[in-house]
């Protein structure tokens, strides 16, 4: 895997630590943010920015060919974001500006994952396992270094994180730019004399059409709702709910890192072992028992061994590499866009349905929703288990019937030539 794709990953863990993981408690500590729905938007509005830019930057990527420019441009957007953040003074400001930043730098996820196959096309689940764990570092190194800034204040300490972050970012750009090869695949085929927006939009509406795809986007909806239900709130869930330090609170996150990371040593042997479906239906179900501990547990020490868990990975490269398998190496950059953008659905949905409870009920109602959205998430994916056990056992059939044929009598009457 080229090390500029692996630094690019990481340097998005590391973003994504600041502006998911911090910036809630950012709001409510440093700038006041009365409303846990606005703290919730911070988390959700760029998430529809990012469910956007998946989408149109994937399908651009499908019929230009390219995939260069797209990380070029996510990594911009990445030091618009962190470089303005401090320059607003209200939690509703900070999330229109952020939402309009993901804009850009929602295509970076999608654009790595693509990347990253095409470089492995037949290890994608090692490909997809090595630039995750990439990303894990990044949220290592922000969980703990920028948690360290905050130990000497909220408010000077996250500004003092996001400009590093920023710098880092746009020197990383730079090289980039100048040293990564663009991996150049066939565009996907023009009818006629389509523009290429019709193209674009052809192509979505072809991957939307894939029966497969879609279920896998509904089944991801749930679960990654449900994540983020939990994540969108952690900082704040563990310093006001259950009146955790910051150190405790930065320990939480980077033990979760540490823990993300090693498990990606071994989830690319597990989905080879025993299959995508079945390593997903198995994820889904541990994190039933995940939120049911959240929920229960009174101490912040207990919430934060729970919540370390290292389930994140049997989900969520499960799920990539079966978007993968399920749509072809042209569309490639579009399937996973839309798995992308199913993700960014249910980082709005989670964390909005999150902050609305909240705001009427607490912040201890929180992980039981996060439960109700992963309950309905499970029967689906051990349903997708037993339907592809099924379709397994016709198609070693057909193949054991074929063999026993003599040559040319399966083909008889049926107007084509014996292969």
């Amino acid at each position: 895997m080229p090390p500029l794709i692996l630094l690019t990953a990481l340097l998005e863990g590391l973003s994504l630590t600041l502006i998911q993981g911090y910036l809630p408690l950012y709001l409510r500590s440093a700038l006041g943010e009365p409303s846990y729905l606005t703290v919730a938007l911070v988390v959700a509005l760029p998430a529809l920015g990012a469910m956007v830019a998946s989408n149109v930057w994937g399908g651009l990527s499908d019929v230009s060919g390219r995939l260069k420019p797209f990380i070029l441009l996510g990594l911009t957007g990445y030091v618009i974001a962190l470089m303005g953040i401090p320059a607003f003074h209200t939690g509703f400001s900070v999330l229109l500006f952020v939402g309009a930043a993901s804009l850009l730098y929602g295509t970076t996820a999608p654009s790595l994952k693509t990347y990253a196959t095409l470089v492995k096309p037949d290890r994608k689940e090692f490909a997809l396992a090595s630039v995750l764990m990439a990303q894990s570092t990044g949220w290592l190194l922000g969980a703990y270094g920028a948690g360290g800034l905050l130990e000497h204040g909220i408010g000077s300490g996250l500004r003092l994180a996001l400009w590093s972050c920023a710098g880092v970012i746009a020197l990383h750009l730079i090289v980039t730019s100048v040293a990564l090869k663009d991996l150049r695949r066939e565009p996907a085929p023009a009818r006629s004399h389509e523009s290429w927006a019709a193209r674009i939009a052809a192509d979505l509406g072809s991957l939307y059409e894939n029966p497969r795809l879609f279920r896998l986007c509904t089944l991801a909806f749930f679960f990654v709702a449900a994540n983020y239900i939990v994540w969108g709130f952690f900082s704040v869930y563990m310093v006001e709910h259950l009146h955790s330090s910051i150190r405790t609170l930065r320990y939480s996150l980077a033990a979760s890192s540490v823990l993300g990371i090693i498990s990606f040593l071994y989830v690319g042997f597990l989905i080879r072992r025993f299959k995508g479906r079945l390593v997903l239906a198995v994820g889904i179900t541990l994190y039933l028992g995940m939120y049911l501990g959240v929920a229960l547990a009174r101490s912040p020490v207990i919430v934060g061994i729970i919540y370390a868990l290292p389930l994140y990975s049997l989900v969520n490269v499960s799920a990539n590499v079966l978007a993968s398998e399920y749509s072809t190496e042209r569309q490639r950059a579009g399937g996973l866009g839309v798995l992308n953008g199913a993700y960014a659905l249910a980082m709005i949905a989670g964390p909005v349905t999150g902050g609305l409870l909240a705001d009427r009920m607490g912040l201890g109602a929180v992980p039981w929703l996060a439960m109700g959205f992963i309950a309905a998430a499970a029967p689906v994916a051990w349903f997708q288990v037993r339907a592809a056990r099924r379709e397994a056992v016709p198609s070693a059939g057909r193949l054991e019937s074929a063999a026993l044929e003599p040559s040319g009598v399966s083909d008889a009457g049926t107007g084509r030539k014996p292969r």
